[in-house]
């Protein structure tokens, strides 16, 4: 009786953990009809992955992100007249059959579907792209990002790691509009063997991409870093070009450089440069104890010479508090008299018994004084705070309350 007991328990716990585990269904369609529109508004025939067949093939391709240990399937779908394309899981170390490599595995001919089985691995940051003549149609556009999040889906880099308010990804590429000619990109196949010989121009990039985009297209499409003082964000970097690219972020970004290639770093690396070659990706952790406004770059540089051949800016503008927004006007307190010369009182109403917490900041967001304790009472409060706040200037005065409630306030000082 004890035995059948054990079994059945062992058998919920089995299935337990086998429903936490889902099954993710992607479908990609592999064209070779796209047109990319280029900062100079010319535009470039590109190959790429769409969702639909009314979809043109966008550089990057979609996304792909699942949780740990999902059970991932991808259907790609070739409609590319004539042209074989595969699928390389890079940095996923999965089998031979689903690695993409054609002549080591299969290729996907002209409307024929492919499919390839993996299992999300550690939470991290990874690439896929064409594996058919790859030099060339990764080139052309065929590759996009990976995306392992933790087991709960939430916003952590991975289970047991570190927390953060909102992430962004940094796709790294380049085009050579020489190589999006139908001479380079029209060419035969051979599957059958693992070397193609092909004649093509020297490699010398005219555009530099972040996402897709550069120069005033990083502006235009929004793909700059917004965030609040105190915020913490994680930064994905892919690096799918051929050049090498030298990422230095602002100082007061105070950038934690955390895992690379899907895998944590056993010591955090505090540096604002990020050195990242074709293939890699890095995981850094950024957040400002100040308000500002700079420029993430992006020093783009030859792997032969080392000479930097072009730098792209991300904008930066880190402003506000965390959580101001969300519980703005929860606090009930006022600041009397403002301006003021030397006594200042926080005013507060509570209709219970608690506590507050208050700091001050100038405005840059520096701390002047760090967190005070108070105890109130129902009703009005009133807490002198003049005291500390010894030069003249503009201040910020946050007020938090016991049940995580806050507000923050300027005041000025004559």
């Amino acid at each position: 009786m004890l035995k059948k007991i054990s079994h059945i328990l062992f058998l919920l716990f089995l299935a337990n953990i086998l429903s936490a585990q889902n099954t993710v269904n992607i479908s990609l369609i592999a064209r070779n009809t796209g047109q990319k529109v280029l900062a100079n508004q010319d535009t470039v025939r590109v190959f790429g992955f769409a969702t639909s067949l009314s979809v043109q093939p966008n550089v990057p391709g979609p996304t792909i992100i699942a949780q740990e240990g999902d059970s991932v399937h991808i259907d790609v779908w070739n409609v590319s007249q004539g042209a074989p394309h595969t699928i390389h899981l890079h940095g996923l170390d999965v089998d031979q059959q689903n690695d993409g490599v054609p002549h080591l595995s299969f290729d996907i001919p002209h409307m024929q579907h492919g499919y390839y089985h993996f299992k999300a691995p550690h939470a991290g940051t990874y690439l896929y792209h064409c594996h058919v003549a790859s030099t060339i149609h990764v080139q052309a556009g065929m590759y996009g990002l990976i995306i392992i999040k933790p087991t709960n889906g939430g916003n952590m880099t991975w289970n047991g790691g570190y927390d953060y308010i909102q992430e962004k990804s940094f796709m790294l590429s380049e085009i050579d509009t020489n190589w999006h000619t139908d001479s380079v990109l029209l060419h035969d196949h051979d599957t059958s063997v693992a070397i193609h010989i092909l004649e093509i121009l020297d490699y010398k990039p005219q555009f530099f991409l972040i996402n897709g985009f550069s120069d005033n297209q990083l502006v235009s499409e929004n793909q700059q870093l917004t965030a609040a003082v105190n915020e913490v964000n994680y930064i994905r970097l892919a690096n799918i070009g051929f050049y090498g690219v030298r990422v230095i972020f602002p100082a007061n970004l105070n950038a934690k450089i955390i895992d690379s290639d899907g895998r944590p770093f056993t010591t955090v690396e505090l540096s604002d440069t990020v050195m990242i070659y074709p293939g890699e990706r890095y995981g850094v952790l950024v957040e400002s104890s100040v308000e500002f406004q700079d420029q993430i770059k992006f020093e783009y540089f030859d792997l032969n010479t080392q000479i930097v051949a072009n730098t792209q800016l991300i904008p930066v503008t880190v402003s506000g508090f965390l959580n101001l927004d969300k519980n703005a006007s929860t606090t009930s307190f006022e600041l009397v008299p403002n301006p003021f010369t030397q006594e200042l009182g926080v005013f507060y109403h509570s209709d219970i018994v608690t506590e507050v917490s208050i700091e001050i900041f100038d405005v840059q967001g520096r701390i002047v004084v760090e967190k005070i304790q108070f105890a109130c009472t129902t009703g009005d409060n009133q807490i002198e705070i003049g005291k500390y706040l010894k030069d003249k200037g503009q201040y910020l005065i946050k007020v938090t309350t016991k049940e995580n409630q806050s507000e923050i306030k300027k005041a000025i000082k004559f």
